[in-house]
């Protein structure tokens, strides 16, 4: 059986100096693909040297939500959390960055809207994102959503720019708005966490196995608490799909690897 993953964050401090040793497990692990996701300046060009190393692992080079907004966040009083916010940046230069970098990615994402951080500058995020699907739309490449807390704007908007493919990672919103968005024809990509997440398990039940795909997240969402995840944790999440669905893990792997190919034309 062959796996995917389509978004992981291997630039991240959590594998600084390990990412090829997780790359290698990931392959010992059965992973056919790892789709790297970039959400800044800095990430994106690290995201895109590491995947220059490893034929498994593609690019998607794209702006957080939070990250897009820290020129606001810095000016203002809206950030009151105990660690730093995200470092300002040119984001329109960024974006023209990815559009130059486009036909190389296999997805343009991580991109969406946040109110969950920061419930501030949701026209500036909006504007962003609204950027950053006209890339994808330019270059025929699917998107990667972020929607905490603000999925039904993210749904709207796909809606009304006429987005064809797309994928809602880690999604935490209504089951009843995640059958409408799974209607629409988008993607739902599950994280390891589904092995004790009741809500992932419903939406694994109540969704098409055709609006489904494997994901990490790493180095969240893993299947055990407290512990680093990784894509060669893949694996687990099928399984536990798969019980949700009473049906074997053969032909979860199968359904996964066939939507994967529909989205991501791989």
């Amino acid at each position: 059986m062959t796996f995917v993953d389509v978004h992981a964050h291997l630039i991240h401090e959590q594998f600084a100096g390990e990412e090829n040793a997780v790359t290698q497990r990931a392959k010992e692990a059965g992973l056919e693909y790892v789709i790297v996701n970039g959400l800044n300046p800095e990430t994106n060009d690290a995201t895109l040297n590491l995947c220059e190393q490893h034929e498994c692992l593609l690019p998607a080079l794209g702006i957080y939500p939070v990250d897009a907004i820290a020129t606001e966040i810095a000016s203002g009083d809206s950030w009151t959390y105990d660690f730093d916010p995200p470092e300002p940046f040119d984001v329109e230069t960024e974006i023209r960055r990815i559009d130059e970098r486009a036909p190389s990615l296999v997805a343009i994402g991580e991109i969406g809207l946040d109110q969950y951080w920061v419930k501030d500058y949701a026209a500036r995020q909006e504007d962003i994102f609204c950027s950053l699907i006209e890339v994808a739309q330019k270059h025929d490449k699917p998107i990667i959503i972020h929607s905490r807390k603000a999925e039904q704007r993210c749904f709207d908007i796909l809606k009304s720019m006429n987005v064809t493919r797309a994928d809602f990672h880690c999604y935490g919103g209504k089951l009843k708005l995640a059958q409408k968005i799974a209607d629409a024809g988008y993607f739902f990509s599950i994280p390891p966490v589904v092995v004790r997440a009741e809500s992932f398990q419903r939406i694994v039940q109540k969704l098409p196995l055709s609006q489904l795909l494997t994901e990490t997240d790493c180095p969240y969402m893993g299947h055990e608490r407290e512990q680093r995840n990784e894509p060669a944790n893949v694996q687990y999440g099928v399984a536990a799909m798969a019980k949700a669905r009473e049906i074997s893990i053969e032909e979860m792997t199968h359904a996964i690897r066939e939507n994967f190919r529909t989205l991501f034309r791989l």
